[in-house]
């Protein structure tokens, strides 16, 4: 909230709180850099090179100053991690802000998981942004665990923290006009609403921008974001842990359009925000390629806080608040001191202010019914099937049909050619429906994965070679209340329990990441085709992002929006 007092402060009528000396500062409007210092009262920048007094001067030598960076479109709940525990590893790498978008969670417990994700980012190391998630469920075809309609969203509207309408995922509905989703973009018509729209092109595209919506994160060509650039959408260049599309979206960035791509991160691993970075990461990547460091910084600060109407954000201006990231070489890009809102937050990648405790009060959100080992057996219709190929770095399915071995009268994996089972499992009703199929890509030879992280309906979702071992990964997520596990026959391998909706760890962020390690750790000794298979799992059940996918209700063909059979005729 805008405090009238700091106009004194700007004024010298009031002395600063502090005066950071010897600053480059990083000027975003102009694409400059300046030389001096900046004044802070409150939480406000009130001055630059405006020769204000202050009772504290840091001195910075020479080193860079440049506004807070900004994850303009990230689900918080796929780092494994409530909102503090997230904020520990951000913070720290000069993120001050991020734009959530509640949706994971949302799709488990609806109403009562936003209510959470919103309360527990309050009074945290970033500021947390939240688009209202305009799926709930993401679509028909799969079986999520609530629905939100546009009365449900108005109360949330009114929260200070609420810009918009998050990723409008399904596009069919859009072009179709179908009411309850006309009816949630009626809502936010006032507002920033986000898209998610793969692959989308022609009148089509055109059709869907014409809904009012804005942006684009799933851009994976230069020819699809040129499109997009051209009919008025921003590109949000994503770089996650699965979606790697920096590489192949680096041309659109020029002169001419560098005020409508941001940055964002989508999904990201713990471990990779941990040890790789996060919009700092993104920065470096950048550079390295020869983008001008200035255009790449506009990029994460000012073009995001202008596309969400961030007021007061994004930039190092008298009035703006004093969410500052410092750091000592332009070229590579490594957070030393990190400010939100004027407070002194992180310093040489550490945490200086206390973690929020986690308080939640939710309930158990696996709900299967009893199963057995038949349930996972698939019958033999003396036909081919259709196998989903996994692609790494890509949340982007292909198409394969073959024969797999079949084993008294049962189809069963074929180790040697990576065609291994999969199946998804509803596990928010009990209804006892499970989705049977073939997966290609991972490399598994021996076991089973098992999660209950399945975008966007987060099912139970588990791959596997025997049928011991995927019953085994089932009966021991339904026990731990869902998370991650692998197994071998009846043998637990390794688990990592997530009992907030099955999504997120009530242990801090060193207990998340000491798991992962171990898991990545054996999934190197099983020589596993892709870094990590549980992300790469978790997005087999995407049902709005091409090609072929398989959800509780079986195998869908995304292309065509509809259900298809295993068996080809």
């Amino acid at each position: 909230m805008f405090n009238p007092i700091v106009i004194e402060a700007a004024l010298g009528k009031r002395v600063s709180d502090l005066l950071l000396t010897n600053c480059r500062i990083i000027d975003v409007f102009s694409s400059s850099i300046l030389e001096g210092d900046i004044a802070i009262y409150s939480s406000f920048i009130v001055g630059i090179n405006d020769d204000l007094s202050a009772k504290e001067k840091l001195d910075l030598k020479g080193a860079y100053v440049s506004p807070g960076f900004i994850d303009s479109h990230v689900h918080i709940e796929s780092s494994l991690l409530p909102p503090p525990e997230y904020a520990y590893i951000v913070a720290p790498k000069g993120t001050t802000s991020v734009i959530a978008d509640p949706h994971e969670i949302a799709n488990v417990l609806g109403y009562e998981g936003i209510k959470f994700m919103i309360s527990s980012s309050k009074d945290i190391p970033i500021n947390v942004f939240f688009m209202m998630s305009s799926c709930v469920p993401a679509t028909n075809l799969d079986t999520s665990g609530a629905s939100i309609y546009a009365s449900d969203m108005y109360q949330f509207k009114k929260e200070d923290t609420v810009k918009g309408l998050a990723e409008v995922m399904d596009f069919h509905s859009v072009i179709n006009k179908v009411p309850q989703l006309m009816d949630k973009i009626a809502l936010f018509s006032d507002m920033t609403i986000d898209g998610h729209a793969p692959q989308l092109q022609g009148k089509e595209l055109s059709a869907y921008i014409s809904a009012g919506i804005g942006s684009d994160h799933e851009c994976t060509s230069f020819k699809e974001a040129k499109e997009k650039l051209s009919k008025g959408m921003y590109i949000m260049i994503r770089e996650g842990s699965t979606a790697r599309d920096l590489e192949s979206l680096f041309p659109i960035i020029s002169e001419k359009t560098r005020h409508r791509l941001l940055l964002c991160t989508d999904d990201k691993d713990p471990d990779d925000l941990y040890y790789e970075g996060h919009i700092d990461f993104i920065l470096r990547k950048l550079i390295k390629r020869g983008v001008d460091p200035l255009i790449a910084i506009q990029m994460a600060t000012l073009n995001p806080a202008v596309y969400f109407d961030l007021k007061r954000y994004g930039a190092i201006a008298p009035g703006f608040y004093a969410d500052l990231v410092v750091f000592n070489d332009l070229q590579d890009i490594r957070a030393e001191i990190v400010f939100k809102k004027g407070e002194l937050v992180a310093r040489e990648g550490k945490l200086l202010v206390e973690k929020k405790p986690l308080v939640y009060q939710l309930k158990d959100t696996v709900n299967i019914k009893r199963l057995s080992e038949d349930d996972f057996k698939i019958p033999d219709r003396n036909k081919k099937v259709r196998i989903i190929k996994a692609l790494e770095n890509s949340l982007i399915t292909q198409k394969l049909i073959d024969y797999v071995p079949v084993r008294n009268g049962y189809l069963e994996s074929d180790t040697e050619k990576d065609y291994l089972k999969i199946f998804v499992i509803e596990r928010h009703y009990g209804s006892g429906n499970i989705g049977k199929g073939f997966i290609n890509g991972l490399g598994l030879r021996k076991g089973a994965i098992g999660s209950t992280i399945s975008h966007d309906s987060h099912n139970m979702i588990i791959v596997g070679v025997d049928d011991i071992s995927i019953f085994k990964a089932a009966k021991h997520l339904n026990k731990v209340g869902g998370g991650l596990v692998i197994t071998e026959g009846n043998k637990i391998i390794e688990d990592l329990p997530l009992p907030i909706a099955g999504l997120m760890s009530d242990k801090d962020v060193m207990f998340v990441l000491e798991k992962l390690k171990k898991y990545q750790s054996i999934f190197k000794s099983l020589k596993t085709r892709l870094g990590n298979p549980f992300m790469a799992l978790s997005f087999l059940a995407l049902c709005v992002i091409p090609s072929l996918k398989i959800t509780d209700q079986g195998l869908i063909d995304v292309d065509n929006f509809k259900k298809l059979s295993l068996y080809v005729d």
